[in-house]
């Protein structure tokens, strides 16, 4: 199962001591790979083309981390066993196997129900470096995993995963649902760029459409009241920014 991993990563900590040079920061090096079983479409915007587009945003829905206990005891009267606090005895689908049975337990793992969206209900997994969520789909009463908290839109069809990924990896995964089958594409950006924002946008085709803000700094030298080596920040006047936009026809 893939779980996020908290990490530092040498590009993106506040502070970096005792650094000779940086590599030179050059705009047109976006480092990024897809994985996908269907077709997409992926576009690169200019500013204004995202700043006509934030017009018709979309109101993302805020994390939920809070255990819901009501709804948990109704979860577990519909499906007894299938997830509890340490254990999970389900239908999962990975993007390697597909769909298979899985049952494990492990008492480090505390699994919460944090809410209930359309036809997923949305659990909590917490542990010692993890941090990611299962949605519990009624339909199939299949788990999916995500490394962030799912966006979900369309009644269900659509869900959005954006933010941090095991390794350390900036990934944008847009999931959509359609008589029974799972069509997936993942877009991976490298650890130089950041991903600081998504965005959420309602298409001509009503079919959302997500765009993802990243950002690389460049650094420069700062003072170093400790006395040794060289220390460096983020230089916020310099940086390269990229607008991806990935939508399904």
């Amino acid at each position: 199962m893939k779980f996020s991993l908290i990490i530092s990563f040498l590009f993106f900590s506040l502070k970096i001591f005792g650094q000779s040079e940086f590599p030179k920061l050059n705009c047109e090096e976006f480092d990024y790979t897809t994985d996908s079983n269907t077709t997409i479409n992926l576009r690169f915007l200019s500013p204004e083309s995202y700043a006509e587009y934030d017009k018709d945003s979309i109101q993302k829905e805020k994390p939920k981390i809070e255990e819901d206990i009501e709804l948990n005891k109704i979860f577990q009267k519909k499906y007894p066993n299938k997830i509890t606090e340490h254990c999970i005895d389900s239908k999962y689908f990975s993007q390697v196997d597909g769909i298979a049975n899985v049952k494990f337990c492990d008492s480090k793992l505390k699994i919460k129900l944090v809410g209930k969206k359309h036809n997923f209900y949305i659990f909590k997994v917490d542990a010692f470096e993890i941090d990611n969520y299962l949605l519990f789909d009624m339909n199939s009463e299949v788990i999916y995993d995500t490394n962030n908290y799912p966006q979900i839109l369309e009644n269900g069809k659509i869900v959005i995963d954006a933010g941090y990924e095991y390794c350390g990896y900036n990934v944008i995964n847009y999931y959509f649902f359609e008589n029974n089958d799972l069509n997936y594409f993942k877009f991976r950006v490298s650890t130089g760029y950041k991903l600081q924002n998504i965005k959420l946008f309602k298409a001509f085709n009503s079919k959302p459409r997500v765009v993802g803000d990243f950002i690389r700094y460049d650094y420069k030298e700062v003072s170093n009241k400790e006395g040794f080596g060289k220390k460096y920040d983020f230089d916020k006047e310099k940086y390269c920014r990229k607008l991806v936009m990935i939508f399904k026809n």
